[in-house]
């Protein structure tokens, strides 16, 4: 894999998308889900970023996926 554009939260991303195993999964995801709406929040008082913030917007919605397909399918 190659170097991460915004490493400050993708590698919780990263992390939570290469996790299979449903517990540590739900852990992961919680855990991305925070930094990346953290981030969200710091670069509205600081900059226009519009890259980094679809991104953001991206990588929330690629949590809600894993959310609905790996975790309350297995719980079901």
């Amino acid at each position: 894999m190659g170097a991460l554009k915004y490493p400050e939260w993708q590698e919780a991303l990263d992390e939570a998308v290469l996790e299979f195993d449903s517990e540590r999964l739900s852990v992961k995801v919680q855990s991305a889900e925070k930094v990346i709406r953290d981030r969200l929040h710091k670069l509205a008082s600081e900059t226009n970023d519009f890259r980094e913030r679809q991104a953001l917007t991206d990588a929330l919605a690629t949590l809600e996926v894993l959310k609905r397909h790996r975790l309350y399918v297995r719980a079901q």
